[in-house]
Order: structure tokens, then C-alpha cells, then sequence
């Protein structure tokens, strides 16, 4: 699903469960990060390909309205938004992909192709949440949010393939998606959205 190779373990869903709180602030502070990404790509490749302009741009404005949804979450439970946690997923992932980069290897493709991943990782996640948990707006809000996730990991790969052809795309992210694998098998179970 998703180019995701391993699935999530079980055990991750009691870990996040178990503290809502913890897991709401640093969802929130993963949709923070996600439309500054997006913005961040805008800035740096906007000159060389203005087709990213446009999706990126409006990906940048629905992670930010994301971001206002937890938090109006958080706010309804009376609980305070933490300060942001190092994410050690997407710094490890973000690692992977210069590891053995290929010296022709465009850097954009590799950033497009981790996006996309990440997109895809919080999608199941979203879904498991949505599935298990038990109140009821909470599980209506994760799946709405599952949706998402899911354009948003179809919108970056491909821009992936439009920008650097399809072959080239897929067999990099197949590359991605096997050191992605073996990174979130090796994270500790906690209330992060990618933990």
C-alpha cells in the first residue's frame, strides 16, 4: 500500500493510543512541518520547474488548514501543544536517501520520493488510528485525514515521475522504500505519528 514494504507493527497503535495527548501535539507539529517542506521546495525549485508552483503551494495551504484542525483538537481537550520533538523518521529516511546517492542522481527526485513516503507512512497510520480508536469524532477526523495523506503521497510521486520520468521515478522509489522499511521497523513504539 502506498509503497510502504513493511507494514506497521500492531504495537505502535496501543503505543499512540495510549497517550492522545502526546500523540495530537506532535501530529500537529508534523502538519506544521509538512506545509513548510512544501514551501521550502517552492523557494528552491520554483525557477527551474514553475510546475511545482501551483500543487505545492496549495499542499503548503491544506497541511497549514491541517494543522489548525489538531490543534482546534488539542484546544477542545484542554490540552497544550508541546514543544516539537526532533522527528527521528524523517531525519533517518532524509539520511538514507544520500546514502550511495548516485552523483547524477537529481537531489529534487530523491525530496519528491521521501515526501511521497512519508505521505504514505502517515496515511496507514491515520488509518490504524481511525480503526482503533474510540472516540468517535476522533475516528471521523483520522479518516478524513487517511484521504489526504493518500493525494498527498499520489501528488508527490507524481510530480516524481512528470519531473524525471516514470522509469526513473518508480525504481528509485522502490530503492527508498526498502531503506524506508528497515528504518520504521527499527523505531521505538511511542505517540508519534512516525515514531
Amino acid at each position: 500500500m502506498l509503497s510502504l514494504i513493511q507494514p506497521t507493527s500492531p504495537r505502535w497503535v496501543d503505543a499512540a493510543l495510549a497517550d492522545l495527548p502526546a500523540l495530537l501535539s506532535d501530529h500537529a507539529h508534523c502538519e506544521i512541518k509538512a506545509a513548510q517542506s512544501a514551501l521550502s521546495l517552492v523557494s528552491r525549485y520554483a525557477g527551474e520547474l514553475p510546475q511545482l508552483v501551483e500543487p505545492l503551494t496549495a499542499l503548503a495551504k491544506e497541511e497549514a488548514e491541517h494543522f489548525r484542525r489538531v490543534h482546534e483538537k488539542l484546544t477542545a481537550r484542554g490540552i497544550p501543544m508541546a514543544l516539537p520533538a526532533s522527528d527521528s523518521y524523517v531525519t533517518q529516511l532524509s539520511a538514507a536517501a544520500r546514502q550511495n546517492r548516485p552523483h547524477d542522481l537529481p537531489v529534487l527526485l530523491d525530496r519528491l520520493l521521501v515526501a511521497a513516503l512519508i505521505e504514505g507512512r502517515s496515511c496507514e497510520r491515520f488509518q490504524l488510528i481511525s480503526e482503533h480508536v474510540t472516540d468517535a469524532s476522533l475516528a471521523a477526523f483520522y479518516r478524513d485525514l487517511m484521504a489526504s495523506e493518500a493525494r498527498h503521497f499520489t501528488l508527490f510521486s507524481s510530480l516524481a515521475a512528470e519531473c524525471f520520468g516514470k522509469a526513473e521515478s518508480r525504481a528509485r522509489l522502490a530503492t527508498l522504500a526498502e531503506r524506508e522499511g528497515e528504518i520504521v521497523t527499527k523505531l521505538p513504539l511511542g505517540p508519534q505519528v512516525h515514531g
